[in-house]
């Protein structure tokens, strides 16, 4: 096959896109894997957010009744 007016086997071709095909591979596998941890991580988060506001308006309802009997 000629490439650039030079004379290259095909199996080499072929073999040079395999190579560049399995460090695409290699590196989409990375990537994923980086992106689940993140996602766990912030799946961590919005949990503890939930359960911090949920503290949060306990507290301010306890506030709340504590003012009301003070007031009476």
């Amino acid at each position: 096959m000629l490439v650039f007016g030079i004379d290259i086997p095909l199996v080499e071709i072929v073999f040079t896109f395999a190579i560049i095909m399995f460090l695409l591979l290699v590196e989409v596998i990375v990537i994923i894997s980086l992106q689940v941890k993140q996602l766990n991580k912030t799946k961590e988060v919005g949990e503890l957010l939930g359960s911090l506001s949920h503290t949060l308006l306990e507290i301010k309802q306890e506030e709340i009744k504590e003012l009301d009997k003070l007031k009476k």
